[in-house]
């Protein structure tokens, strides 16, 4: 008989949340426990405790996250409260029940300054308050636990949307060309786009292993955001010019790397599962949607 684990999910309803909630559901290896903010503020120890030791959890997933990368600069107490603190309470009600703590990370832990895509040896230089917070949040975790998974994605994008951005790229792009707005996409910032369906399902995969440390779970390939959203129009049989533009002709509040692109070095010997291509995760998210 399949050995059942009891999983906690936080931020259930965020736009990784909702694929993992979706994917485990239909899973009987799982006996998942879906939990949004209305049941625990994890900036709050005394939250985190009440909702995570009354019940015996082989498995707390932490996908709450402020994502919010210019408002993070001027909201720097927030941030570190949610992505650093927040992550320590977790971890720490995770070490007193013994449950394995999943933190779900971001590329924005990298500088960027490298050609290369980033693997799970390289070092975090995180180089905005967002990254930085994300990159405490890591630290914070592994050091109150060592029963403790990382799992870092980047540029995400699927169904349920961003709740904390009123959607997602894909959806933004699409909806100003079906409105005939005009289109400006940077074309010299690089990254490696995740398909949270895709990122659900290696995550049911890592569990299963008994994965522990830093893996990066992005969608296979590197493009820019320009290359990115034009693709998504072509796949949604969308005609619409997309200007292509330098990130310094769209200055933001926060600096962000110019090359994020996330690789594995790990996972090819851990699971079987292959992390397809992004420009294949982007069919699959625009025919879900029903764009194609």
């Amino acid at each position: 008989m399949t050995n059942v684990l009891k999983v906690a999910l936080i931020g259930a309803n965020g736009q990784l949340g909702s694929d993992i909630v979706s994917h485990f559901s239909q899973s009987d290896r799982y006996q998942l426990t879906a939990l949004t903010r209305a049941d625990v503020d994890i900036t709050q120890a005394e939250s985190v405790q009440k909702a995570l030791t009354s019940q015996k959890f082989d498995v707390v997933i932490n996908s709450a996250a402020y994502v919010r990368v210019d408002d993070c600069e001027q909201e720097v107490e927030t941030a570190f409260k949610v992505n650093a603190f927040g992550a320590l309470h977790v971890a720490r009600a995770c070490r007193e029940i013994d449950a394995l703590s999943v933190y779900i990370s971001t590329d924005y832990v990298f500088r960027g300054d490298q050609s290369s895509g980033y693997t799970e040896s390289d070092l975090p230089d995180p180089i905005s308050i967002y990254g930085a917070s994300k990159f405490a949040g890591e630290n914070l975790v592994r050091q109150t636990t060592p029963r403790s998974l990382i799992l870092r994605i980047s540029s995400v994008f699927g169904k349920a949307g961003a709740s904390g951005k009123g959607g997602n790229f894909i959806e933004t792009i699409i909806k100003k060309a079906k409105a005939g707005d005009p289109l400006k996409v940077v074309n010299d910032m690089f990254m490696s786009p995740t398909y949270t369906y895709d990122a659900a399902r290696l995550l049911d995969e890592l569990l299963q292993s008994g994965t522990i440390g830093v893996i990066h779970g992005a969608n296979t390939g590197i493009c820019s955001w320009h290359e990115f959203a034009t693709q998504a129009l072509k796949l949604a049989n969308i005609s619409h010019p997309i200007e292509s533009i330098p990130a310094s002709a769209f200055p933001t509040k926060a600096t962000r790397p110019m090359n994020s692109a996330l690789t594995s070095d790990r996972l090819e010997s851990i699971t079987t599962l292959k992390m397809r291509p992004w420009q294949e995760a982007l069919t699959a998210y625009l025919t879900e949607k029903s764009y194609r």
